[in-house]
């Protein structure tokens, strides 16, 4: 009994000693994120934080568009004061999208030397721009007038996204130039950003759960002053095909406002590209405009290009240097396994009092051929 009361308080004091020795298990530390706008940049400093954000998106806009944060100061600078209001979004096509929708008609672009981010527009009470997956306003709250390339800085402090996420829109750089009215463009990622727009394609035509982006433009027209071209990318062209069917079904069944289907309205499909022109065009004008739609598939190092990011040469590269990584180890493994093996051998026969290499114990069978014949055959 005595042994047994011994063995159980040698036993408790391991345990005790075992859990005084072992570590506190670590507690995560999280880190929280930089605020969206930086407490200052140049010569503007944060005074405080602004009582209302400049930025209005509807609930059913800021869902589709995937609103990740929102944040607002008043900064001062020389005497001068300005409220920026910034809204970070999912990726550059939500930011260029809401960029679209916040751009008013009386916004014109800003001038050569003070445009600021990817795209900027200006009117006289406060500055739009869009860069990376945010996008900002600035409006004076002083007495002062403000120059817009004195916020140059507050560019570089803005999130910057990577990968996927940082490409830019697809169709923008598909559009005609020739009779472009630029501040006129509106881009749609979903049904209600498409509504927002003033799009006015019936859902059940263009079939949002295919995903696809809409891009509307006005252009001049010689015969109704301007005319609409609507560009519509879906991620496959077998969708693009299947689509433009039920839209020309839906223009032929007159489904569309009679503004829509003023003038000779013209369809047309370049690879997932679905282009129509209506709202005033002849038919010269129509089919010029969707035939100068051309889509062509591009990967680039550094901007991949619509629904081809998967394909990035970066990639491509990164796979490479997995495969090189893999060769590499297995060669290493192979010679590990050499030497462990053929040292081992060579251990096990020095042990056994022969020489190392077992080219010693080979007999070589000669024939002796190369010496003078002994007997003359006869």
């Amino acid at each position: 009994m005595l042994r047994f009361s011994h063995f159980a308080l040698v036993s408790a004091l391991l345990v005790s000693s075992a859990v005084a020795q072992t570590p506190a298990a670590s507690t995560p530390v999280s880190v929280p994120p930089a605020p969206l706008l930086a407490d200052h940049f140049g010569p503007w400093q944060a005074s405080a934080p602004a009582t209302v954000n400049d930025i209005h998106l509807p609930d059913d806009v800021a869902k589709e568009l995937i609103v990740k944060r929102s944040d607002a100061k008043i900064y001062e600078a020389e005497g001068n004061k300005a409220a920026v209001s910034a809204v970070e979004l999912a990726d550059a096509t939500g930011a260029y999208s809401a960029f679209t929708y916040l751009r008013t008609t009386e916004m014109r672009p800003c001038a050569t030397g003070n445009s600021l981010g990817v795209d900027c527009a200006v009117s006289s009470g406060r500055l739009l721009f869009w860069q990376g997956d945010t996008v900002v306003i600035v409006a004076p709250a002083g007495l002062k007038g403000i120059a817009a390339g004195s916020f140059t800085d507050l560019v570089g402090t803005l999130p910057k996204p990577s990968g996927a996420k940082a490409a830019h829109p697809l169709l923008p750089g598909k559009l005609p130039t020739d009779g472009l009215e630029k501040t006129s463009l509106r881009y749609a990622v979903g049904q209600n950003t498409y509504a927002a727009g003033g799009g006015v394609i019936p859902a059940a035509a263009l079939d949002f759960s295919k995903s696809p982006e809409i891009l509307t433009a006005h252009y001049r027209s010689s015969k109704s002053g301007t005319g609409l071209l609507t560009l519509i990318f879906y991620p496959t062209p077998t969708i693009a095909g299947d689509r433009m069917r039920a839209i020309q079904k839906a223009i032929e069944d007159k489904q569309m406002p009679a503004s829509f289907l003023a003038g000779e309205p013209q369809i047309a499909r370049s690879g997932p590209i679905v282009a129509i022109a209506s709202s005033g065009f002849t038919a010269k004008e129509a089919a010029k405009l969707v035939g100068g739609v051309k889509y062509q598939a591009q990967i680039a190092w550094d901007k991949p290009e619509g629904y081809m990011e998967q394909f990035k040469v970066s990639n491509a590269a990164s796979v490479l240097v997995q495969i090189m990584i893999f060769v590499f180890v297995m060669c290493g493994a192979a010679l590990a396994l050499g030497i462990v093996f053929g040292g081992g051998r060579a251990a096990f026969r020095v042990s056994r009092g022969k020489s190392a290499s077992s080219l010693a114990d080979m007999e070589v069978i000669s024939l002796g051929l190369r010496g003078k014949p002994e007997h003359k055959l006869e």
